[in-house]
Formats: C-alpha cells, sequence, structure tokens
C-alpha cells in the first residue's frame, strides 16, 4: 500500500512489536498504522521488544520507530503499580516523546507509565482501551489452573483495578466496544468508540456451504483453553461431522482430547495465510469466550471472511453485532444451532446485511478518521 504524504503525524506506543498481526491486541495496532497512514497520518512508533524482533515491514510503514527494552524485573512484581505497566516504564521514551508536541496515542494500559507526567502536559494524549483490564486478569485468575500464574492473574487485577483511574488524566479514551465505551464514560467522561482495527476490508465472504466446523484462536491463553475443551467434551462429541480446532500453543490436555476423536482435526501454530483459507472455508465458526468486555478480533475476522457464526454470549456482550451472530448458552444451544447451520447456505442477502452493520463498527477508514476527528476537535478551552 502505497503511504499518502503525512499531513499530520502521532506518537503511537505499542505494548510490543506489532508485526506480524497475529493476534488480537497487536492487529488491532498494526491496522491502526496502516490505516492512519491512508488517511494522510504519518505514525512515530514506539514500541517494547520481548519475544519479537525489529520489523522492516513497520519501518516502510513509520515515519520512525524507537525500540525499547521491557524490564521484566521479578523485583516489579512487588510494586504498587501493575507489573505489565511497570515493566514498560523506561526514560528514553520520555525523552522520545519530548522532542515535539504532536499527539500521543498510548496502546492499552500497559503503556501509560508517562500518563498524567507533568513533561506531558498539555499535549493531547489517547489511550487505546483494549479492556477493562482488572476484568480481563480476574477471568485469566479464574481460567488458571498453574497455582503461580493464578496468583499473579488476581494480584494484577486487584493492582489494575486501583489503577485504573489513572486514565482520567488522558485527554481521550479510545474504547474498541460500544460496552466498554458505556463503561468509561461513565468513570471518567472522556471516552470516544472506536472500533477494532483489522486485516478484512468489508466482507469478502464466500455464499454457499462449506464441509467442516471452525474453532480458532490463541490456545495458549487459559481462556481459550477452556473454552476449546468445553467445546470438544460437550459439544463436538455429540455429532459426527468434521470438525477443525486452529491455534497457537495448545496445550497437551487440548491436543490429547483433539485426536481422541476422529472427526476432529488439530491444526497447532496455523500461518496467518493458514487461518485466513480455513475461516473462509468453513461453514461454520465457534466462538466460545468467558470474558465480556473487549472486542475479540476473531469475531471481526469470522464476520469478515466466514460464513455462519455461532458464540456465546460474552463474545458479543456490548459489541453491537449480536445479531450477526447464532448465540448459544447450554450445550444443547451449540448442538441444535451448529446442526441447523451446517445445512443452511449462506447467502448473499446474509452477506449484505454483515456489511451494513459491519461499517458501523468495524470499518479501518471510518475508525481512522474518528481519531482524525476528535484530534482535530480537541478545544482545551471547552
Amino acid at each position: 500500500m502505497e503511504k499518502t504524504p503525512a499531513k499530520r503525524i502521532v506518537h503511537l506506543v505499542s505494548f510490543n512489536i506489532p508485526y506480524p498481526p497475529d493476534y488480537g491486541g497487536i492487529m488491532d495496532v498494526y491496522y491502526k498504522i496502516l490505516s492512519l497512514n491512508k488517511q494522510g497520518v504519518g505514525v512515530i512508533l514506539h514500541c517494547f521488544g520481548y519475544g519479537r524482533s525489529r520489523s522492516r515491514t513497520l519501518e516502510r510503514e513509520c515515519l520512525r520507530i524507537h525500540y525499547y527494552r521491557r524490564e521484566l524485573n521479578l523485583f516489579h512484581l512487588f510494586r504498587k503499580d501493575p507489573f505489565i505497566v511497570v515493566s514498560r516504564g523506561n526514560d528514553m521514551l520520555l525523552k522520545d516523546l519530548l522532542t515535539d508536541n504532536h499527539p500521543i496515542i498510548f496502546e492499552g494500559l500497559h503503556t501509560t507509565h508517562y500518563l498524567g507526567h507533568k513533561a506531558l502536559e498539555g499535549r493531547i494524549i489517547m489511550v487505546r482501551t483494549h479492556n477493562i483490564e482488572h476484568i480481563y486478569y480476574r477471568n485469566l485468575a479464574s481460567n488458571e489452573k498453574n497455582p503461580f500464574r493464578k496468583l499473579y492473574y488476581s494480584t494484577e487485577a486487584r493492582k489494575l483495578e486501583r489503577y485504573e483511574p489513572k486514565l482520567a488524566s488522558a485527554t481521550w479514551l479510545l474504547s474498541i466496544s460500544p460496552g466498554d465505551t458505556e463503561y468509561f464514560s461513565s468513570k471518567y467522561g472522556n471516552a470516544v468508540f472506536v472500533g477494532p482495527f483489522h486485516p478484512g476490508d468489508g466482507c469478502c465472504n464466500d455464499t454457499g456451504t462449506g464441509d467442516y466446523i471452525l474453532m480458532h484462536g490463541d490456545f495458549s491463553t487459559a481462556e481459550n483453553d477452556a473454552a476449546a475443551l468445553f467445546i470438544l467434551r460437550e459439544v463436538a462429541s455429540n455429532w459426527k461431522y468434521k470438525t477443525v480446532l486452529a491455534g497457537k500453543r495448545p496445550s497437551a490436555e487440548l491436543s490429547e482430547k483433539a485426536s481422541a476423536m476422529r472427526h476432529v482435526r488439530l491444526i497447532p501454530n496455523p500461518s496467518m495465510n493458514q487461518m485466513n483459507d480455513l475461516i473462509a472455508n468453513a461453514q461454520v465458526c465457534l466462538l466460545n469466550a468467558s470474558q465480556p468486555t473487549g472486542m475479540k478480533l476473531k469475531l471481526i475476522n469470522a464476520l469478515c471472511s466466514g460464513r455462519h457464526v455461532v458464540v456465546s454470549p460474552a463474545m458479543v456482550s456490548g459489541t453491537g453485532l449480536g445479531e450477526l451472530c447464532h448465540v448459544a448458552v447450554t450445550p444443547g444451544d451449540w448442538i441444535n444451532q451448529t446442526e441447523m447451520l451446517m445445512k443452511e447456505e449462506f447467502t448473499r442477502d446474509m452477506r449484505n446485511q454483515r456489511n451494513h452493520l459491519l461499517k458501523e463498527v468495524a470499518d479501518n477508514d471510518v475508525n481512522a478518521r474518528k481519531i482524525i476527528e476528535t484530534i482535530d476537535g480537541y478545544n482545551p478551552e471547552l
């Protein structure tokens, strides 16, 4: 994609290096950069590297990139503020942000160590909220079996809840879902809804029918692993349809359970292209979550590229997208909805309905323009 010459410039501070865009939060960051570029906004990227390499792809898309090391010192666990924030405190970041007066976007609560700092007074500062973090971490704790990780998640949840009021110092919070916008507006009065950024450009779903059921996600997280195990034990065990599970780092328990079922195939660590093909060719995508905040990028991908979608209530809670999905609560709901949809053709009218609603919630150009209009409309005197 060719970049339009930058009419304006923003600093964007990312919690990780946003390439490759292979999981939800990073996907939102990467496609936000591309979408802002398309609207003539140049991005100076600041990112904390851990487990990822510097990226030439990002260097082509950004005006400049500053890389910082995340300080994974275990002593930070005993600090008052959340570990995800303290470990991203870096004096060089503050120094680099002070070289000009361009607006700043902090990606997630993770990167807000310098939010409210005296040196940044008078700057337009936005925080992209990907989740209500203390609720997210509390949910991670409830799904975690390892006692040490469980303690970490529950402790971090308490710290995040105490820390969250710092968001009142931001000029604006860019909330990723209507439900989160309502929550942050009621507490801090500075939230604006800016939907998720993603690889899709409207619906490109194939009409007709596929011949298998797909469940996809990052199985390395306790929540997604538990969600997949529930589907295998309580739902997929009651049918003989070809069923595919695809995602990052499945647990030994999930692998063992899948291999014991003849009609189930597990695809660990698929490439982005392979995952896109799996979504596009499935007849039904199953999306199960217990976390009711934020916006799941796998939901957007399934709606943009897949056919029928069956979801748990938490998957669509606060998203405004529930009417595009079939909601299942009990194992019987999952079974009945899926069996019905395996026989139902995905039509052009269904695709058109999706396009109309997704345009309001998850259109990259629309959401990039919302950020620009929010910056341009800011009046500190009001």
